[in-house]
């Protein structure tokens, strides 16, 4: 975060605002406003201690002295010559748009728009470059940035030398991130007065804002030369010399910004942010907390301090934080996002979701947002909720390497390798590391679909109906029955539907075909008798799905060769073989299940669960 100096500002007094009497002290008075508007502060205020100290009524050098007093920051001083020069002149409409400015700047917004309306009433017909300067400031204090970009401009055009008024232009220009004129109209207020320090550092906000720290350093670096206690070019260079790897620089520059302003609960945050980075959480939270006892309202210095525990393990601590911040600030995004990540490491999934879709609520257009919607959706196997997220995620930032990479994980898991290869191949284009990794013949499919529990959840309601069964393997001629096998049934739900099509479509050898996590959970599950019988009460009418992995060992018998005899009887030779049976086991496993359907509450189904018609084996 870089930091924009208040605007300082200069009574603005036309000629025939005074009387022609002590023309000399006008004259001099007049000096002493144009050294202002030059941004020659310390030579403006002597000459207008000059004039004050041969009459005592000349407002305008009062307005100057206060316009230099404003510049350092010595507010009362400012306040009592103001009140001065509007005694001696009321009426006159640059004084009263000076007060405006005064109130500005003080932070009193509502005194600072009354005055402005009241001035820019007074200075309707401005003639004057002066004139045109005093409107400006008037129409800023309304947060009026056209009608005062055009006052200054006009301002410009009659006196080029008005660096204040170039500054300024230069400033509403930077807001509107028109950085090109805005740095030309910096440029030429240098040229102006090398000597003016506020310029260099509005051109250093243009290249920190550029992400051109390099050279933002030596501007700030003239800016403190010039003005030592101009504590926001300390601040902004720490900001620079934290981006280009110089922490102690940092360090060093918010320290004295710190110095200069000991309320400065930004820097303080800075500070700790640079020890942050170095894993130096103990200092980190130290000046977490002195921002806190600064500024108790701030609700970005929560998440810091919040992010800090998080990276302590202490989650608990970090979501604290992070609920203080939205006590603060209800629609703060960055704290739903670390309350959302918090949520979502600790595997909280459902409660880090509802963070994820506020933080979208608050930004539709936050990548981050939909990353970690499919990072969610993803880990609850809701493929394609991920993959519309994490597409969502990679439009709105197409060099988010880590899209790409889940994106490949996603499609894989639904069966599009080809898909997958590319994103893997983005992966890689934008720095992603990628080895050569060994095959593995497997694939695991899952249904695309999104699993929806509230129907799963319906389909298991309480109801009078029953299904008894028995379930049986046929091997060799020999009936195994399902002795103390699980049996599970699951509701039937489109999402089931998907996976039983996909799995009758896609299974083999060399695939397996799976159906989620959060599937698997919505499921009754009983144990078969020793004569395989299983019974399911409490059904009530709907479609079901059973299902048994029948595993078992069948005892087989071998014969084992063990050696031979051989007998000569004359011409005949006999060959005698000798064997010993042996018994062994073989292991078993076969996958039996049904769908069936209770049409009446009340019902009792009876089924048979094999590997193809078995008469002995029907309940």
């Amino acid at each position: 975060m870089l930091r924009k100096r208040s605007f300082i500002t200069a009574l603005i007094l036309t000629c025939h605002s005074f009387t022609p009497l002590l023309a000399q002290n006008n004259a001099t008075a007049q000096t002493a406003l144009n050294q202002l508007m030059e941004g020659n502060f310390f030579l403006a205020q002597q000459t207008a201690n000059t004039v004050i100290a041969a009459d005592a009524n000349q407002a305008l050098a009062y307005a100057v002295r206060a316009s230099g007093a404003m510049f350092e920051n010595k507010m009362p001083s400012a306040q009592a010559d103001l009140e001065k020069a509007l005694k001696l002149q009321p009426t006159n409409g640059t004084l009263v748009a000076l007060q405006a400015d005064y109130y500005r700047i003080s932070g009193n917004s509502t005194a600072a728009r009354t005055t402005a309306e009241k001035a820019i009433g007074m200075l309707r017909n401005a003639q004057s470059s002066f004139d045109y300067y005093a409107r400006g400031l008037a129409y800023s204090a309304l947060d009026k940035s056209k009608e005062s970009l055009a006052d200054y401009s006009k301002c410009i055009e009659l006196n080029p030398r008005n660096a204040r008024a170039l500054t300024k232009r230069g400033f509403i220009y930077f807001s509107q991130q028109q950085y090109e004129p805005a740095m030309a109209d910096y440029n030429k207020a240098i040229a102006v007065n090398p000597r003016y320090g506020t310029p260099y550092h509005y051109r250093g906000n243009i290249y920190l804002n550029q992400n051109l720290p390099d050279k933002a350093i030596p501007d700030y670096t003239q800016s403190i030369n010039l003005d030592p206690t101009f504590a926001d070019s300390w601040f902004n260079r720490g900001v620079c010399y934290k981006r280009i790897g110089k922490p102690e620089e940092a360090i060093a520059d918010y320290t004295k910004a710190i110095q200069l302003n000991p309320k400065d609960w930004e820097a303080y945050n800075n500070r700790g942010n640079v020890y942050y980075d170095q894993k130096k959480y103990d200092a980190a939270l130290s000046e977490y907390n002195k921002s806190v006892e600064v500024n108790p309202k701030a609700p970005n210095t929560y998440v810091l301090r919040g992010n800090t525990y998080n990276a302590r393990q202490q989650p608990e601590q970090a979501l604290r934080e992070y609920n203080k911040a939205l006590d603060l600030d209800p629609n703060f995004k960055d704290a739903y996002m670390q309350h959302g990540f918090v949520l979502y490491r600790n595997k909280q999934l459902d409660e880090a979701l509802k963070d994820f879709n506020k933080v979208l609520q608050i930004d539709p257009k936050s990548a981050n947002g939909y990353l970690y919607l499919a990072f969610i959706h993803h880990d609850k196997q809701h493929f394609q909720e991920a993959l519309n997220n994490y597409n969502k995620a990679i439009e709105l930032d197409a060099k988010n390497m880590y899209a790409y990479q889940n994106r490949a994980e996603a499609y894989d898991a639904i069966g599009k390798s080809k898909e997958a290869d590319l994103d893997r191949k983005k992966f890689a284009e934008l720095g992603g590391n990628i080895t050569a990794t060994g095959g593995n013949t497997m694939r695991s499919l899952f249904p695309l679909g999104t699993f929806d529990p509230a129907i799963a959840k319906a389909g298991l309601e309480r109801g009078l109906s029953t299904i008894r069964g028995k379930a049986c393997t046929k091997v060799d001629g020999r009936i195994f029955d399902a002795q103390g096998v699980k049996v599970v049934l699951f509701p039937v739900t489109p999402y089931l539907e998907e996976w039983y099509d996909l799995r009758e479509k896609k299974e083999g050898k060399h695939t397996n075909v799976y159906m989620s996590n959060e599937a698997n959970q919505y499921r009754i599950e009983t144990t078969a008798d020793a004569d395989g019988r299983f019974e399911f009460k409490g059904l009530k009418p709907g479609k079901y799905f059973i299902q048994i992995i029948h595993s078992f060992n069948q005892l087989k018998t071998a014969k084992v060769y063990t050696g031979s005899d051989t007998y000569q009887n004359g011409p005949v030779r006999t060959t005698t073989n000798y064997y010993y049976n042996q018994d062994y086991t073989v292991a078993r496993a076969k996958r039996l299940e049904k769908f069936v359907e209770v049409k009446t509450d009340g019902d009792t189904q009876k089924i048979t669960l094999a590997n193809g018609l078995i008469k002995s084996c029907a309940f």
